[in-house]
C-alpha cells in the first residue's frame, strides 16, 4: 500500500542569500543584510524560551543588566506565569520600581534545549550557512536578549570569535570595531535582518526601545578546540586512574643521587608515563570523533535536546526520516551515528543498508520492510532503531488498523 507520509526536508537546502553573504561578507567585513533566512523565532517563541530559562535558572545562565549594573539576584524582574506575552513583560519592567524607569537588557545563554522545535529551527538555519563557510568543530554560544533603552557601557564580546545577530523584534543599533582594522563601524537592523561582524571585534549595543535578538558567537581561533581535548585526554586518564585528579605531595626534600644530582620523583614519572600512554591512545582520537559527529549533527549548538522516551516498535510501525543523519567511520565495520547532537556506535554493514534506505525513500517505510532490505532483525535492528527514535531522527506515524 502506498504511504500518505512524504519525507520531510533533512539537509539544509541551497539558498543563494546565504551563498553571498557566505562567499562576501563572512569572516571579512561588519555588515547588516536583509535576506537571508531568519533562524524561525518569533516573539511568542523567545518569550516562552526565556519563561522556560526563569524556571530553570541552574541550566540556563540568565543575566538581568540595568543602568546601575547587573542584578545578582533579578527575581521578581524575571519572566513569570503572570506574563503572558513578552509585550506583557517589557511593559510590567517598564513600571517596576526598582528600575526607576531605566533602561534594561535581560540574556539566556543557551536557553533553547530545552525546545526542540526552537532548537532545530535555528540548528536549520545555521546549518543552512555552515555548508558554505564551514562547519564549527567547536560548540557555538547562543545568547537570546530581549531589552528596552539599554545601552552597552563598556565594549563586549569574545574578539577570539566571530557573530552572527538576528534581530527577532524591534530596532538594534551596534558599533563595532575590528580590531585588524581601527575603524569603527555603525550597523543598524531591524526585525528580520542578520548583522554579522568578523572574529577579532569589540562592539557596543544600543537598543532605543523593546529590541529581542538572538546572537550566535562563532568560535574562529584554532585555540578554542584546546579545552575539548584538555578534556577528552582528562577523561581517559581518570579511566586508567581514578586518583589522578586527586593532589600529588612531592617528597620534601626531593630525591637526590650520591653526586648531588636531583632525581625525578616515582609519582611524576608515573604521571608523566600515564600522560605519554593516554596520548597515544587510539580512544582520545575516537571520543573527538564522537564530540565531532555530535556537534556536526547538531551544527554546533551545544548542549543539544534531551533525547526522547523510547517507544516500543512492532513490525508495523511506520517511520520517516525527519533530520540529517550524520555517519563517522571508526573501522571496517564500525561507525558513529549522530544525529540532533547525539552520538552512539553502530557495528555491521547491515546496519549501513538501514541508513541507505532511511536516506533514499522519501516515504516513510515500515519496520518489517527495513528489515527485509537491509538483512537486519531481532535486537540489532530494535537496538538501532530505538536510538533513532530517541535521537528524533526518526519520526514514527500511528499503526494502521489492520485489514
Amino acid at each position: 500500500m502506498k504511504s500518505r507520509h512524504t519525507s520531510a526536508r533533512r539537509t539544509a537546502p541551497h539558498d543563494p542569500a546565504l551563498r553571498r553573504f557566505a562567499e562576501t561578507h563572512w569572516a571579512r567585513d561588519p555588515v547588516v543584510v536583509s535576506d537571508t533566512p531568519a533562524p524561525g523565532l518569533d516573539p511568542a517563541d523567545a518569550h516562552a524560551l526565556l519563561r522556560t530559562a526563569a524556571e530553570h535558572p541552574g541550566s540556563t545562565p540568565l543575566r538581568l543588566a540595568t543602568a546601575d549594573g547587573i542584578l545578582c539576584e533579578p527575581g521578581p524582574l524575571l519572566p513569570g506565569r503572570a506574563d503572558r506575552s513578552l509585550s506583557e513583560y517589557i511593559a510590567r519592567l517598564s513600571r517596576a520600581p526598582q528600575l526607576g524607569g531605566d533602561g534594561w537588557l535581560l540574556t539566556a545563554t543557551d536557553p533553547l534545549h530545552r525546545d526542540f522545535s526552537a532548537w532545530s529551527r535555528v540548528r536549520d538555519a545555521l546549518a543552512g550557512l555552515w555548508r558554505y563557510v564551514g562547519w564549527p568543530a567547536v560548540p557555538v554560544t547562543a545568547e537570546l536578549a530581549v531589552g528596552d533603552r539599554h545601552h552597552s557601557a563598556t565594549e563586549a564580546g569574545d574578539p577570539g570569535a566571530a557573530s552572527l545577530t538576528w534581530v527577532i523584534d524591534g530596532e538594534l543599533t551596534v558599533r563595532v570595531r575590528p580590531e585588524h582594522t581601527g575603524t569603527e563601524y555603525e550597523l543598524r537592523a531591524g526585525a528580520g535582518d542578520l548583522m554579522h561582524w568578523p572574529a577579532g571585534s569589540r562592539h557596543l549595543d544600543h537598543r532605543t526601545g523593546p529590541c529581542t535578538t538572538l546572537r550566535v558567537s562563532v568560535p574562529a581561533r584554532t585555540a578554542s578546540a584546546l579545552p575539548l581535548v584538555t578534556e577528552a585526554v582528562r577523561a581517559l586518564t581518570r579511566r586508567r586512574d581514578p586518583h589522578t585528579d586527586s593532589p600529588v605531595t612531592l617528597p620534601h626534600p626531593l630525591p637526590a643521587r650520591a653526586d648531588g644530582r636531583l632525581a625525578l620523583p616515582a609519582q611524576l614519572a608515573d604521571s608523566a608515563r600515564l600522560f605519554t600512554e593516554v596520548l597515544t591512545d587510539p580512544d582520545v582520537e575516537r571520543a573527538l570523533l564522537a564530540r565531532w559527529a555530535g556537534l556536526r549533527s547538531a551544527a554546533g549548538l551545544n548542549p543539544a535536546p534531551a533525547p526522547r522516551p523510547a517507544v516500543p516498535l512492532t513490525s508495523r510501525h511506520r517511520l520517516l526520516c525527519v533530520s540529517e543523519i550524520v555517519r563517522v567511520a571508526t573501522g571496517p565495520d564500525d561507525a558513529l551515528w549522530a544525529a540532533n547532537g547525539h552520538v552512539w556506535p553502530v557495528r555491521g554493514r547491515a546496519a549501513d543498508r538501514v541508513l541507505s534506505c532511511l536516506r533514499t525513500t522519501h516515504q516513510d517505510t515500515t519496520v518489517a520492510d527495513l528489515a527485509r532490505a537491509s538483512g537486519l532483525s531481532g535486537p540489532h535492528l530494535d537496538e538501532l532503531l530505538r536510538e533513532l527514535c530517541r535521537s528524533r531522527a526518526v519520526a514514527v506515524t500511528p499503526l494502521e488498523p489492520y485489514p
